[in-house]
């Protein structure tokens, strides 16, 4: 870091410690005052950190942005603890490329998500970190201050680093952009974590996930029931009506089924490419359902569902969003089917025989 920005920051964050200004208050009204008299400096644009390769990081956090993050309820000191107030910035972490200052950084996620760390260090991604100068870290895919839970969007990032991935999966993969839509690259790509079926609204138009009050209330006892097909309904109903006319759809994303499992990634020769993982009665992923809902402040809650919600008759309306063929199969509409053919099939063949017995019994013989 340069001297005069150095003595610059220094005198900023000693003033901050008296009265934090307005601006970092407003723009980020759910932090700390801890957390703001942090962003009096880190919040100006330009503000960087220099190793001793020449190259250089950003040090700049968006307030708006990092009180909108998962992580902003933990405050600063929850990943920097190491930092010392009082000498900072003298007492920053030495390190002497980016490189090596975002390996060591990313330990700081260990305290909280070892299982993620773990399984990320044996995957295909966290070989030889500190070597491969081209290995994703936590923050490649999570970002450093504005972490978002594990979502569609993680896909974006797989998708920036392969970039000719949809081009390689339509030489073998049919409907691939649909695919790409409803299941999550770790679900092929981690084959030994276990999956499980998320369903989450989105509105119809837009693509958009839709944000809702209308949650299933929690037992005072604790005692969580799986929601039914009923109680879906219910819930698919209560949301259409609240002002969205119809365009609600509940989609269903075939996800890792624990925490963690996720980051299992493996070599693309040793993805899940039999299709009748999921395309067959009684497939893993369908065993295992749960409900995620966006509240209006973007807080997520999920809920375990019975798997049968994806197979009952009441739960075509509400499930048409996610279809899956072999594995959602709604076994009443497999019967009416099968009556369907056999009855298309018998009406002219039994019309045929009914004309020919009620001919006249010397035109049979002709």
């Amino acid at each position: 870091m340069k001297d005069w920005r150095r003595v610059f920051a220094v005198l900023i964050a000693a003033l901050a410690y008296a009265a934090p200004p307005a601006g970092a208050a407003d723009s980020a009204p759910a932090l700390g005052d801890g957390d703001r008299q942090c962003l009096t400096c880190h919040g100006q644009r330009g503000l960087e950190k220099e190793f001793a390769k020449g190259d250089s990081v950003s040090l700049h956090v968006d307030p708006a942005a990092f009180s909108r993050s998962v992580h902003a309820a933990l405050g600063c000191a929850a990943c920097h603890g190491d930092v010392n107030p009082k000498q900072h910035p003298g007492s920053a972490p030495k390190a002497a490329s980016s490189r090596a200052f975002a390996v060591a950084m990313s330990e700081s996620c260990r305290g909280c998500h070892e299982s993620s760390v773990a399984a990320h260090a044996r995957s295909v991604h966290g070989r030889d970190l500190s070597a491969n100068a081209g290995a994703p870290l936590c923050v490649t895919c999570h970002t450093s201050h504005e972490i978002a839970r594990a979502s569609a969007a993680l896909r974006d990032n797989c998708f920036a680093c392969h970039g000719d991935v949809e081009a390689q999966h339509a030489k073998w993969l049919p409907n691939t952009r649909t695919h790409f839509n409803v299941v999550s690259c770790a679900a092929c790509h981690a084959p030994s974590a276990g999956k499980r079926v998320e369903l989450r609204f989105y509105d119809a138009k837009t693509k958009a996930e839709v944000a809702t009050d209308d949650r299933p209330a929690r037992p005072a006892n604790g005692e969580d029931k799986p929601v039914d097909a009923q109680a879906l309904r219910a819930l698919v109903h209560a949301v259409e009506e609240d002002g969205r006319g119809g365009n609600v759809l509940l989609v269903g994303r075939v996800e890792p089924l624990k925490e963690g499992e996720g980051h299992l990634i493996v070599a693309k020769s040793h993805a899940v490419k039999d299709c009748s993982t999921c395309h067959r009665k009684g497939a893993d992923p369908f065993q295992n359902v749960s409900l995620s809902l966006v509240g209006p402040d973007g807080s997520r809650t999920r809920y375990d569902a019975q798997k049968d919600v994806l197979h009952s008759p009441t739960s075509v309306d509400s499930v048409r969003g996610f279809y899956a063929m072999g594995g959602t199969r709604i076994q009443i509409l497999d019967i009416v089917l099968a009556l369907a053919l056999a009855g298309g099939i018998c009406a002219p063949l039994g019309h045929l025989i009914v004309r020919r017995l009620m001919r006249p019994k010397d035109q049979r013989h002709e």
